[in-house]
Protein backbone atom coordinates (compact mmCIF):
# COMPACT_ATOMS: atom_id res chain seq x y z
CA UNK A 1 0.00 0.00 0.00
CA UNK A 2 0.96 3.05 -0.92
CA UNK A 3 1.17 6.63 1.30
CA UNK A 4 -1.55 7.71 -1.25
CA UNK A 5 -3.62 4.67 -1.04
CA UNK A 6 -6.94 6.08 0.72
CA UNK A 7 -8.43 2.66 0.88
CA UNK A 8 -6.31 2.31 4.12
CA UNK A 9 -8.31 2.45 7.51
CA UNK A 10 -6.65 5.66 8.14
CA UNK A 11 -8.80 7.02 5.51
CA UNK A 12 -11.69 4.95 7.06
CA UNK A 13 -14.61 6.49 9.89
CA UNK A 14 -14.20 4.80 13.42
CA UNK A 15 -16.51 1.54 13.32
CA UNK A 16 -20.37 2.62 14.46
CA UNK A 17 -19.54 5.97 12.96
CA UNK A 18 -23.05 7.43 11.42
CA UNK A 19 -22.04 8.13 7.54
CA UNK A 20 -25.11 8.08 5.93
CA UNK A 21 -28.53 9.27 6.47
CA UNK A 22 -29.89 5.63 5.41
CA UNK A 23 -28.47 4.10 8.74
CA UNK A 24 -31.06 6.20 10.64
CA UNK A 25 -34.56 4.52 12.04
CA UNK A 26 -37.81 6.52 11.19
CA UNK A 27 -37.33 7.40 14.49
CA UNK A 28 -33.53 9.41 14.90
CA UNK A 29 -34.25 10.86 11.32
CA UNK A 30 -37.22 12.76 12.87
CA UNK A 31 -35.58 13.91 15.89
CA UNK A 32 -32.55 15.04 13.82
CA UNK A 33 -34.62 16.89 11.75
CA UNK A 34 -36.54 18.56 14.42
CA UNK A 35 -34.47 18.11 17.22
CA UNK A 36 -33.24 21.08 19.49
CA UNK A 37 -30.34 19.61 20.67
CA UNK A 38 -27.36 21.94 19.61
CA UNK A 39 -26.11 18.93 17.81
CA UNK A 40 -28.85 18.72 15.36
CA UNK A 41 -29.94 22.50 14.62
CA UNK A 42 -25.52 22.15 13.48
CA UNK A 43 -26.01 19.22 11.10
CA UNK A 44 -29.13 21.03 9.86
CA UNK A 45 -27.11 23.68 9.06
CA UNK A 46 -24.79 22.37 7.52
CA UNK A 47 -26.92 20.35 5.07
CA UNK A 48 -28.80 23.54 4.28
CA UNK A 49 -25.62 25.04 3.26
CA UNK A 50 -23.78 21.74 1.83
CA UNK A 51 -27.46 21.91 -0.83
CA UNK A 52 -27.02 25.56 -1.24
CA UNK A 53 -22.91 25.10 -2.62
CA UNK A 54 -24.27 21.95 -4.11
CA UNK A 55 -27.48 23.87 -6.56
CA UNK A 56 -24.34 26.97 -6.61
CA UNK A 57 -22.43 24.10 -8.24
CA UNK A 58 -24.99 22.62 -10.93
CA UNK A 59 -25.89 26.24 -12.30
CA UNK A 60 -22.28 26.88 -12.91
CA UNK A 61 -21.83 23.49 -14.58
CA UNK A 62 -25.00 24.03 -16.45
CA UNK A 63 -24.02 27.88 -17.29
CA UNK A 64 -20.11 26.23 -18.35
CA UNK A 65 -22.12 23.73 -21.20
CA UNK A 66 -24.77 26.34 -22.07
CA UNK A 67 -22.08 28.79 -23.30
CA UNK A 68 -20.05 26.50 -24.84
CA UNK A 69 -22.81 24.96 -26.90
CA UNK A 70 -23.73 28.87 -27.92
CA UNK A 71 -19.86 29.21 -29.21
Amino acid sequence: MTKNDISSDEYSPAKGTITSLSQLTKEQFHELMTGKHPSAKKYRDYAKKEFDYMMKSYQSLNDFFNHNSKT
